[in-house]
C-alpha cells in the first residue's frame, strides 16, 4: 500500500513548481478550501468559517516569515487552530464583535404592529367573555388545571371533592371552549 509519492509529500503547497519560490496566491487557492472545511465542520456556520479563514490568512501574511518557514501549511494550520480556540472561548461571532456598539443616546424602538396588537386584544377579550360563561367552580377548576398545571387528582384533594366532580367540571369547560373554537375557525 502506497503512502503517496515522496515528491508530493515533500512539495510545499505554497511553492511555485516552476520557480521553487513561495507564491501566496497559489498557496491561498490551495489552502482556502481546506480552511473553510475545517472551520465549517467545527462551527457549522459558513459565514463565520469564511471570516475565520480570512482572518487566518491575514495573520499569516502579517507575521509569517515565509522564507524561514519549513512548512507554511503547518504554520497556517496552527494559526487557524488558535483562532478557532479563541473564537469558541469568546462565544461570539466575529460579526458581533465588529458591529459598532449602540450609543447610549440611541434608543431602540420596537416596531409595533398595531393590527396584530388590536387582533390579540380582541381575541383575548373574546376568550375572557367565553370563560365568564362558566360557573365560578368550573372556572376555578379549569384555571387550576390549565394555568396552574395541577392534575385532576390534586384539584380534587385540594377542594375535598370526588375526582369525578373535577372531571365533570373540566368536561363542561372543554365543551364550551371547543364549541367556540369551531365558530372562530369558520
Amino acid at each position: 500500500m502506497s503512502q503517496g509519492r515522496s515528491e508530493d509529500r515533500l512539495c510545499d503547497p505554497g511553492r511555485n513548481k516552476d520557480s521553487g519560490r513561495f507564491s501566496f496566491p497559489d498557496f491561498y487557492q490551495r489552502e482556502k478550501p481546506r480552511l473553510m472545511r475545517f472551520f465549517a465542520r467545527q462551527l457549522g456556520n459558513h459565514a463565520d468559517a469564511d471570516e475565520l479563514a480570512q482572518e487566518t490568512f491575514t495573520r499569516f501574511v502579517k507575521v509569517a516569515p515565509v522564507h524561514a518557514l519549513a512548512s507554511p501549511q503547518a504554520y497556517l494550520t496552527r494559526i487557524a487552530t488558535n483562532l478557532l480556540r479563541d473564537f469558541v472561548s469568546r462565544g461570539a461571532t466575529l460579526l458581533t464583535q465588529k458591529s459598532a456598539p449602540l450609543d447610549e443616546t440611541h434608543i431602540l424602538v420596537a416596531q409595533i404592529d398595531t393590527h396584530r396588537d388590536l387582533a390579540s386584544r380582541q381575541e383575548l377579550a373574546h376568550w375572557q367573555a367565553i370563560l365568564q360563561q362558566l360557573s365560578p367552580d368550573t372556572l376555578d377548576i379549569f384555571v387550576a388545571n390549565r394555568i396552574a398545571d395541577k392534575s385532576y387528582r390534586q384539584i380534587a384533594e385540594e377542594r375535598d371533592v370526588p375526582l369525578w366532580v373535577v372531571q365533570e367540571h373540566m368536561k363542561k369547560a372543554l365543551r364550551l371552549l371547543a364549541a367556540h373554537r369551531e365558530t372562530i375557525s369558520d
